[in-house]
């Protein structure tokens, strides 16, 4: 980060995040972030979409920081995208999957100093229609159990939050026909589900997209062509040993533009939050952000 005579940092906190440490923890990540000369203005949000406010009225500031999950940074990026203000992220969420990919500490002091250093890279991130993501898209299943997710939801989550909606989900769905196009060329005609990604990491520890790099100018594209409960079961199991890649029938492409169509009713999800309906298409937003990342 260049050093200039404005000091001041936006701190965006949600406090439920991370089973609301980041209240308990706040006056330690201040005193960091003071001791190295930041003036900092804490923002704690109270309802969806107050963090994507807070950094779309906060590009005067030397950078904004994010005490909370990849959703909170997710609507961070979305009112800060276009501009060159710096990007920090103290991670508290369930996942952390960007935390992870750009080898930010999880423990949020440490993080922190991160910030406080002030090291920077450009990332790309996608963009589906008007919003943009910085992980992935997932198109049939997983948006499916996001819906159920956010139709029940009561506050923080967690890993074995997930559980239920994964079997509400599971017990009656069907799984639609995807028609997937690259770069103007139809690749997959009656899909059972998509994957478009920036990074390599899907959630937590799982790697789907193994190929992906957070800077190349490319979205990743994983089609499962399989539109059964076993071929599903294969397709999970190959996720969770890291393999998916390697099942016969699978397609892995990379690719500037997809879009993704249905005749029946199916929605995507942006970065673990329920996007909206198809068609869809999905575009990369080469070096769109300047995320603070460790020197």
């Amino acid at each position: 980060m260049t050093e200039t005579p404005n000091s001041r940092l936006k701190l965006i906190l949600n406090p439920i995040a991370g089973g609301g440490c980041g209240v308990k923890i706040l006056p330690h990540v201040l005193r960091c972030l003071e001791r190295r000369g930041l003036e900092v203005e804490v923002f704690r949000t109270q309802k969806k979409g107050d963090a994507l406010e807070a950094a779309r009225n906060s590009l005067d500031y030397k950078a904004i920081a994010t005490m909370g999950g990849d959703g909170t940074f997710n609507e961070v990026i979305n009112g800060a995208i276009g501009n060159d203000v710096p990007l920090g992220l103290i991670p508290l969420g369930t996942a952390n999957v960007l935390a992870r990919e750009m080898r930010i500490p999880l423990d949020p002091i440490q993080a922190a100093h991160v910030i406080a250093r002030g090291n920077t890279r450009r990332i790309d991130a996608g963009k589906a229609d008007s919003r943009h993501f910085f992980l992935m898209a997932g198109i049939g299943f997983d948006a499916e159990v996001v819906k159920v997710l956010e139709a029940n939801r009561k506050g923080n989550i967690s890993m074995a939050t997930y559980a239920i909606p994964i079997l509400k989900a599971l017990w009656n769905y069907k799984f639609p026909a995807l028609d997937v196009e690259v770069d103007g060329t139809l690749v997959a005609e009656g899909a059972g589900f998509v994957f478009v990604s920036n990074t390599r990491r899907y959630t937590g520890p799982f790697v789907i997209t193994n190929r992906a790099r957070v800077d190349d100018g490319l979205l990743d594209v994983f089609i499962f062509p399989g539109r059964d409960y076993l071929k599903f079961l294969k397709y999970t199991a190959g996720i969770l040993f890291w393999i998916a890649d390697r099942i016969k029938e699978v397609k892995y492409l990379q690719g500037k533009e997809i879009k993704v169509s249905s005749a029946d009713e199916v929605s995507y999800q942006l970065d673990g939050d329920l996007g909206g309906p198809l068609p869809a298409r999905f575009q990369v937003v080469p070096g769109a952000l300047n995320i603070i990342v460790p020197g």
